[in-house]
């Protein structure tokens, strides 16, 4: 029976410590609206300097951007995101974040000998056209 409490009171301090020390992100700056779910459909409006877990679901709004730092390294959370903000820490290091106004084509998979060009908005109608010359028709 000792045993089993020394077991349990263990398990319990490194509960604590694990909760204590777990990592913080905190909040360097942001623009526009960043809410955070404080309780379950409760959310709260962000502010700089305040520190947040990582298991902390944030919601970014319409052209607004949250800026987090963690250890000295500065993550940037982009407009329209919503999610935990591990899980948004993880897309934003990796850089695939899509694509960027601007950005142009580097290489294709399409076939350079591609005999088929678009030619305008596809329509039922015109899948049903392309379809008849692809068939020969004996009337």
């Amino acid at each position: 029976m000792r045993k089993l409490k020394v077991l349990v009171c263990a398990a319990f301090a490194m509960f604590v410590a694990s909760s204590l020390f777990a990592a913080g992100y905190k909040v360097e700056s942001f623009t526009g609206k960043v809410t955070y779910e404080s309780a379950p459909g409760k959310w709260v409006a962000v502010e700089a300097g305040q520190e947040l877990p990582a298991s902390t679901v944030i919601q970014t709004g319409v052209n607004s951007t949250l800026v987090l730092s963690l250890d000295g390294s500065k993550i940037n959370i982009k407009a329209m995101q919503k999610g935990t903000i591990e899980s948004l820490t993880a897309v934003a290091s990796t850089g695939n974040s899509g694509i960027k106004k601007g950005s142009s084509l580097k290489n294709s998979a399409v076939a350079a000998d591609s005999s088929k060009t678009s030619k305008s908005v596809v329509t039922a109608s015109s899948r049903a056209s392309e379809a008849k010359e692809d068939y020969s028709w004996e009337e």
